[in-house]
This record gives structure tokens, sequence and C-alpha cells, in this order.
């Protein structure tokens, strides 16, 4: 099976293994990550119920599971990104980089 990747704005989705989730706190709602720019939010418009799962860890990085059905993300401005079933997907913040600033990374606002 081919490593899923994807990016929607300033978040990007990768396959990753099964993390360990004894290390994670479980995530109850369907919100990935707020805009700080446009009050829009990244989140879970579509799944089927008992068959999504997400954790979130130390970092603010999360661990979504997509069981029996694919899940569909969705951002006003963006298009909609489908997480294909039976993966774990790692879904982060994009970081910058800038050599001249004060901070050399930091995370992409949306």
């Amino acid at each position: 099976m081919a490593e899923f990747m994807a990016r929607q704005g300033d978040i990007f989705f990768r396959s990753c293994k099964k993390p360990n989730l004894a290390k994670l706190k479980k995530k109850n709602d369907n919100i990935l990550a707020f805009g700080e720019v446009t009050g829009h939010s990244h989140a879970v418009k579509s799944h089927a119920a008992g068959s999504y799962e997400s954790y979130v860890d130390e970092n603010g990085d999360i661990y979504m599971f997509a069981g029996d059905k694919a899940i569909e993300v969705g951002h006003d401005e963006h298009n909609i990104i489908t997480i294909p079933q039976g993966e774990w997907i790692c879904v982060s913040r994009q970081r910058e980089y800038d050599p001249l600033a004060a901070d050399k990374q930091r995370r992409v606002a949306d």
C-alpha cells in the first residue's frame, strides 16, 4: 500500500504506524485545528459511527484511524481530504523556517 500524504492549508496528513495509545490522550471532538486568521476549522465531516478513533500527543499532533469507512476532513476554504480506511494517519501543523527570525521554526498560520 502506498504511503498517504496530503495537505489542507496549514495541516499536513501522513500515513504512520499505530502509535502507542497508552502515551496519548483520547480526542473526543471532530476538530483537528482552528484557523488563527480566519476562525475556520479543519474538521472531520463524515465517518462511520464506531469506526473512527483519534488521539493527541503532547506536541498537539493528532493520530486518527479510519476503520470500516474512509473519513472526510473539510475546511471552508480548502478541498475535502479523504482519509483512506484501515490506516493510521498523523495530522500535524505545517511549519515554516525563517533563518533571520529569532524563532527559526514556527507553525504556519491559516
